[in-house]
């Protein structure tokens, strides 16, 4: 897609992301279900700080509860020598020339691009990093359509809020079974939710619901048998 043609606050990154990179980003566009928007974007008014504004938005706008590219937890001295942090600002600004409440998948191409920027992250991580959100939200709206099968309360919490950091609460009802297990979908690479991941606040919950739910082979795994938890 020619860089002219792509929603402005993405023209704005774009120099400074390679193709590689633009590709996944790009890719969300088929990552979240059509016509789903961020509600309520804020009116953001910069104050005196820029970097502080970047981080703000970024904390705010994050596409899952807990990512695993957290600004937040960085060295803010590194990340205040990142020599883009205007432009990225700009970029945040750029919304609001955006005709409505701007796509979902929009917010979160820029959120995910700016962390690229920030961190200095590779295409390939960028692209591995985005396909593990990919698995974890398809994950949520597997397990949240699912009442019918035995479910823990905190992992059902946790999903419905990563779905909410990306407005997609209510996607699980919006949507079925054979959207959320498109392009090729594994069964045997089920994700909990970003809180119990290794890097998340809950962790060791993480490690408890997989002992205690052994891997199944891709062929036999059903919803419930793989995301069933004690």
């Amino acid at each position: 897609m020619p860089v002219d043609s792509l929603p402005q606050p993405l023209q704005l990154l774009a120099p400074l992301l390679s193709p590689e990179h633009l590709s996944p980003l790009l890719a969300l566009q088929q990552h979240y279900p059509e016509g789903l928007v961020h509600q309520n974007w804020p009116v953001y008014a910069q104050g005196s700080d820029p970097l502080g504004f970047l981080l703000q938005v970024w904390r705010e706008q994050r596409p899952e509860n807990e990512p695993p590219a957290p600004i937040w937890k960085c060295d803010v001295a590194a990340i205040a020598a990142c020599p883009y942090i205007s432009t990225l600002v700009n970029s945040i600004h750029a919304f609001q020339s955006e005709a409505g409440e701007p796509d979902q998948w929009l917010v979160a191409a820029w959120w995910w691009g700016s962390a690229a920027i920030v961190c200095r992250t590779t295409a390939d991580k960028l692209e591995h990093a985005i396909a593990g959100w990919y698995q974890r939200y398809r994950c949520a709206v597997l397990y949240l359509q699912s009442p019918e099968m035995e479910q823990d309360p905190q992992i059902v919490a946790a999903y419905q809020a990563d779905l909410t950091c990306s407005h997609s609460l209510d996607v699980p009802q919006q949507v079925d079974l054979s959207w959320a297990i498109q392009d090729g979908f594994d069964w045997g690479q089920w994700q909990l939710p970003s809180a119990l991941q290794p890097w998340g606040s809950q962790a060791e919950l993480g490690q408890r619901v997989i002992a205690h739910n052994p891997a199944k082979s891709p062929s036999s795994a059903q919803p419930a048998q793989v995301s069933n938890a004690d």
